[in-house]
Formats: structure tokens, C-alpha cells, sequence
């Protein structure tokens, strides 16, 4: 794969996760066990109903559903403000036709995915996790690409915010 669709990938996957977030700065955390870790292709059940427990797990796991499907409404829904400029800024510096929206950013990756035939299957580890905040420790399977995924809960739902980054590489 040439380093553009490498990097590309990197950028759609990883820093939605923000983790389409491709600064790079972030080191990874302390490895230590978890016992919330979970390993899954996608989400296949409804989220439990001990929301502060595994919410944020199911809510990054449908988000990772819905940027790859596209459903571009539910995948931006799920990103801060702040997070989508960022990584509409750093899509924007790695691909020839730049994208406008969150709309646009999340059609054009989830293009991308599928015509390299990507795989989404991810492991997610709980490092953290109140009922208003969480962070995970994500790591694509397929690649070994990873991040940590900081989440805050607004109401019902659980927002990816833009302290969400990329391991270092």
C-alpha cells in the first residue's frame, strides 16, 4: 500500500477516534489490563442497560459502525466540534480532494475503507469510565494501529472529543 493510502487510512480509522487524529504527540498509556476489554468485529447487541458500565464501549463500537456503513448523520453526531475540524483539517493535508464537512470527511473515509477492503475488527479496553467521561484504549486489530478514545456524556449520549490521539508511531 503506498504511504497515502496507509496514511489515509490512518487518518480515517485511528483519528476518529479520534483517531483519525494524525499529530502524533500522544504516547501510549501505561499497559495495564484491563478487565473491560473487549474484542469485536461490530456491535451486534443494544447497549446494556448499566449505561455507566459498558456505554461508552457500545457507543465508540456504534459509532465505528456508523463512520464505516457510512450513516454520516449518527458518525458526526458522535464527534465534538472540535474534533471534527481537526481531523477535517488533517484529512484535508493528506488527500488530493479536500472535504468540507463531517459529511463529506466520513462518506470519503468509509469510500476508502471499503475499496481497500479494510478491516474494522478492533479491541477496546476501558481505562477509564464514569457516567460522564470514559477513556478506551483502542487498538485495530488488523493493523495494530491504536489510540485512546476520550469520551464525555452529554445527557443520553457519549460524545468522542478532541483529546481523543493516535498512539505515537
Amino acid at each position: 500500500m503506498t504511504s497515502w493510502g496507509r496514511r489515509s487510512l490512518d487518518v480515517a480509522g485511528i483519528g476518529l477516534i479520534a483517531l483519525m487524529a494524525l499529530s502524533g504527540c500522544a504516547t501510549a498509556p501505561t499497559a495495564t489490563p484491563s478487565p473491560a476489554a473487549v474484542v469485536t468485529q461490530a456491535p451486534t447487541s443494544p447497549a446494556p442497560t448499566d449505561q455507566a458500565a459498558s456505554g461508552a464501549v457500545e457507543s465508540y463500537l456504534a459509532w465505528l459502525t456508523a463512520s464505516r456503513t457510512p450513516d454520516v448523520d449518527a458518525a458526526c453526531a458522535a464527534l465534538s466540534p472540535d474534533l471534527i475540524a481537526r481531523m477535517i483539517a488533517e484529512l484535508n493535508g493528506t488527500v488530493p480532494t479536500p472535504v468540507g464537512s463531517c459529511e463529506e470527511m466520513i462518506a470519503a473515509t468509509a469510500a476508502l475503507y471499503r475499496a481497500v477492503g479494510d478491516d474494522a475488527s478492533v479491541d477496546v479496553a476501558v481505562q477509564h469510565e464514569t457516567s460522564t467521561d470514559a477513556t478506551l484504549f483502542v487498538t485495530y486489530l488488523a493493523s495494530g494501529d491504536c489510540g485512546t478514545v476520550v469520551m464525555k456524556r452529554g445527557g443520553a449520549s457519549w460524545i468522542i472529543t478532541e483529546q481523543s490521539q493516535e498512539c505515537a508511531q
